[in-house]
């Protein structure tokens, strides 16, 4: 297996896909792309369909990013023999009935999701999760329990290369991301609204929110109601801009939602927030805990609960030496599993694994 071949209508400046693609390059894998923008499928398909027969020469395996549920179908289809890999990252039914409750439980559109769901993770012969707890919801929803491997989903190279932040005051707290609600975004604002009133007893202190998405009206209504001065919103950023912001923080911000689905993810951002040697706070969830010790690589907290993010934000702001405890075992712990390069390892390896496995099956089914 020499060639890779991602396949879908997937956004190439997302993080997981680029991750992926970087650490498979860096452990000598090529990787090809057939890719073309999001649009209806009767539009979408043929277009996919076209580009793959140009592109796909070559290539050992076929792999649909995340999010790309719908084009596993075409996928299954066009890639054959070839092992079919899918990244789904996400549950349809999951992020969109419980997590966002776009859809009440029960309903066409949720029945719909989860049949999507089904679907798609019955037609991989491999399918990837972030974490076990992940690959649990996955292999509930079908997925083969010895089809599914975890791949982390680490951190790029330009988070690691971060240096240490100017030395305080203030301590900055950064959060950098889309306002989604497994974030947590009305616990994080309360429990900032408390630690105002505690102001005068603290070390100066700012927080900057970064990033825009579903709950972000809604927090500047809020911290503007509550007068929160120590609060600031920068708006949509480009992805670019990540690694600046976060070489301002002391402190980078997780999820803390109290759902299901935040319990099962490790975000981006606590990975990028422990790549560049911050102290990272975040909400505990046994995802979490597959990878990283509470209070030895990360600060967290029970998920939901806007006393406890108070609690902890106060200790870090208070205390520079936990700050940089966390910081310095967090990032050596994101060094060692959670690089570009060990993430493409770990990736490669599944790869490995499961073309040796769709090879037996042909020789099987060649002497039959």
């Amino acid at each position: 297996m020499t060639r890779v071949c991602f396949f879908g209508a997937y956004d190439r400046e997302y993080p997981r896909n680029r991750i992926l693609r970087a650490g498979l390059a860096r452990c000598g894998v090529e990787v090809g792309e057939v890719r073309v923008p999001e649009r209806r499928a009767w539009l979408r398909y043929p277009a996919l369909a076209a580009a793959f027969a140009r592109g796909v020469h070559g290539a050992g395996v076929v792999l649909v990013p995340e999010f790309r549920h719908k084009d596993m179908p075409l996928a299954r289809l066009l890639a054959g023999r070839r092992p079919l890999v899918f990244d789904p990252l996400v549950s349809r039914h999951d992020t969109l009935v419980e997590d966002w409750a776009l859809h009440p439980r029960g309903s066409l559109q949720a029945g719909w999701n989860r049949w999507i769901d089904r679907w798609a993770l019955s037609l991989a012969d491999l399918v990837l999760c972030d974490t076990w707890a992940h690959g649990a919801l996955f292999e509930s929803l079908g997925a083969r329990h010895d089809r599914i491997a975890r791949v982390l989903v680490g951190a790029e190279e330009a988070f690691f290369a971060i240096g240490p932040p100017a030395a305080p005051p203030p301590v900055r707290v950064v959060y950098v991301g889309g306002f989604l609600p497994l974030h947590g975004m009305p616990l994080l604002l309360e429990a900032l609204a408390r630690l105002e009133l505690r102001r005068a007893d603290l070390p100066p202190y700012e927080v900057v929110l970064a990033g825009r998405g579903i709950s972000f009206e809604a927090a500047v209504l809020y911290v503007e109601r509550k007068k929160l001065e120590r609060v600031t919103f920068t708006g949509a950023i480009p992805y670019a801009d990540a690694p600046r912001l976060l070489s301002s923080a002391h402190v980078v911000l997780g999820a803390f939602g109290g759902g299901d689905k935040a319990g099962r993810v490790i975000p981006h951002k606590v990975y990028q927030g422990l790549a560049a040697g911050r102290a990272v706070l975040t909400g505990d969830g046994p995802g979490l805990r597959e990878v990283f010790e509470p209070d030895v690589h990360v600060e967290a907290v029970p998920r939901g609960d806007p006393d406890a993010i108070e609690r902890a934000l106060r200790r870090l702001i208070e205390s520079e030496s936990r700050r940089a405890r966390l910081g310095l075992a967090g990032r050596a712990r994101a060094l060692q599993v959670a690089s570009p390069e060990r993430v493409g390892e770990s990736l490669r390896a599944a790869l490995e694994h499961i073309c040796a496995a769709t090879a037996r099956g042909a020789r099987r089914g060649t002497a039959a």
